[in-house]
């Protein structure tokens, strides 16, 4: 266990932190800031010292049923495993906070074992010694439940849902164009009808569309009237988002305006609510041209930058077009005249339409060095194949058997390599590759079919040397791999690095889905 000795010659003990809440609705982390009043009143009762940075993940649920990513806890692992934890103390308010998956409680108690880091959780008031065996149980036994009783509410939710959506009812947030009239005095849902202000904007936007207008000229014209977006903007980062083409294209073809409730995609009753938009007119006119071959980009000349069209802007979600940035001053020849310049390439903001300016700008070196980084981080991640995609009953632990059994077939055909080399019998190796290559072929495309991601996703990931299979892609199939991973957002620079030269990974967010 790791000990400090302050100048008084007394020990102490560093405590750290790490912090989370599933779901925090007022946007101000209220949860969290409670879980550390707790956590830092035990730890200095306990005459330990609470570390000054903790982990934290906010409004981020740890279920494997989660589709985020916990940027909090895997700085948490990666920490770990390089020992930079820094601490003799893993503190968690309650079990639950750490993870709700076995298989990531058995990651995290193995490397808090390795590294002689006691769990202290304070609900419980008590410490737990990883590599004491009834300890180590019972934080195993904690995380069993805390998985079970997850499963429970997910199947709950999940039927729920359904029958809701099977009854026409609403589920979730309030549709844009509609108000929800609830009784004053039981609170229940009395109706659904179309919003005053709201319910106009949707049906101009499918009139005009239907009238020839294009998505950018519908959602130009909204900016310059200052409608107010669909989706409001709750944060500073997203204070400048406006009405853009893509938006409009989804308001127009949900089929709820059309007064039809979906389930998982598939449209499955009447909804209770008024159609905003004539079904009929939906279905036969709207609808056809929205998936019209005609309305489909058809530019097939190949891309010459890895995240032109993939980026987006951090402040107002814009897509990110490559431009040019003259570099140094300008030199003049001995008779005055202006030399030619140097210029290197940028990512840039193209704007929300109808309004001006771009918001921020990044060289197209820097960021395609930062973005790379992330994505074979995630890549190389050991879970990656086990968490990505799907997470249905029993679908981890199959992934986690099919990982082990490649790993398994992989080593074999090493041993083999390296007797038939010693032999001189390349013939056994042939022989051996001809039978096991097939299983490990089987048990790819099998992880393929679990990821429900794309396959150049999975077979990247499942390669021996992630990084040269990366750097061996076109760049046509990088860039595919990166559509399927993430929305890179470009941040503008801190006040404190203005003028700064050099990569500033802090100015991307890797945008994991």
């Amino acid at each position: 266990m790791r000990e400090d000795d302050d100048s008084l010659g007394i020990s102490t003990r560093v405590a750290r932190e790490y912090l989370r809440v599933s779901r925090d609705r007022d946007g101000r982390g209220k949860s969290p800031d409670e879980q550390h009043a707790e956590n830092v009143e035990a730890v200095r009762r306990h005459g330990w010292i609470v570390h000054p940075d903790p982990y934290r993940d906010d409004d981020i649920s740890a279920s494997r049923y989660s589709k985020k990513l916990r940027a909090g806890f895997d700085r948490l692992i990666a920490d770990l495993e390089s020992g930079s934890f820094d601490a003799g103390l893993l503190v968690l308010w309650e079990s639950s906070r750490g993870s709700r998956r076995v298989d990531e409680w058995v990651r995290l108690i193995g490397l808090c074992e390795q590294h002689a880091v006691v769990i202290f959780v304070t609900t419980h008031g008590r410490e737990y010694d990883p590599t004491t065996a009834r300890d180590r149980k019972s934080l195993l036994e904690d995380a069993v439940d805390s998985e079970y009783e997850s499963a429970k509410t997910s199947a709950r939710i999940r039927r729920s849902v359904k029958a809701a959506a099977e009854q026409g009812r609403p589920h979730g947030k309030n549709l844009y164009g509609y108000r929800r009239v609830y009784d004053e005095t039981t609170r229940r849902l009395l109706r659904i009808e179309p919003h005053p202000e709201q319910a106009p904007v949707v049906q101009e936007a499918a009139r005009r569309f239907l009238a020839g207008e294009t998505f950018y000229a519908i959602a130009k014209n909204f900016n310059e009237r200052g409608i107010p977006p669909r989706r409001p903007s709750h944060t500073e980062r997203r204070r400048h988002y406006g009405w853009t083409p893509p938006a409009v294209k989804e308001m127009i073809g949900k089929p709820a305006y059309a007064g039809k409730r979906q389930f998982r995609g598939e449209v499955v009753s009447d909804a209770l609510w008024p159609p905003l938009i004539d079904p009929e007119v939906w279905e036969t006119k709207l609808l056809p041209q929205l998936n019209s071959e005609s309305r489909r980009r058809t530019n097939d000349w190949p891309a010459r930058h890895l995240l032109a069209g993939i980026a987006v802007c951090g402040v107002c979600g814009a897509g990110a077009r490559v431009g040019k940035q003259n570099q140094g001053r300008p030199q003049f020849a001995t008779d005055g005249t202006a030399l030619p310049r140097k210029h290197y390439n940028t990512y840039v903001c193209s704007g929300v339409p109808g309004r001006t300016g771009f918001h921020v700008a990044m060289k197209k070196d820097h960021l395609d060095e930062v973005v790379t980084e992330f994505l074979l981080q995630r890549l190389q991640r050991p879970d990656f194949l086990a968490t990505t995609g799907r997470a249905d009953h029993g679908v981890d632990a199959e992934r986690l058997a099919l990982l082990a059994e490649i790993e398994e077939h992989r080593s074999y055909l090493a041993k083999v390599r390296e007797q038939a080399a010693a032999r001189k019998r390349m013939d056994i190796l042939f022989d051996q590759e001809d039978r096991i290559q097939p299983l490990i072929d089987a048990a790819k495309k099998r992880l393929e079919t679990l990821a429900a991601t794309d396959p150049l996703v999975v077979e990247l990931a499942a390669s021996d040397d992630v990084r040269s299979s990366w750097e061996a892609l076109p760049l046509a199939g990088q860039r595919r791999v990166i559509r399927a991973l993430m929305t890179p957002r470009i941040m503008p620079v801190s006040e404190g690095k203005r003028g700064r030269r050099g990569v500033d990974h802090e100015r991307v967010d890797p945008g994991f889905r």
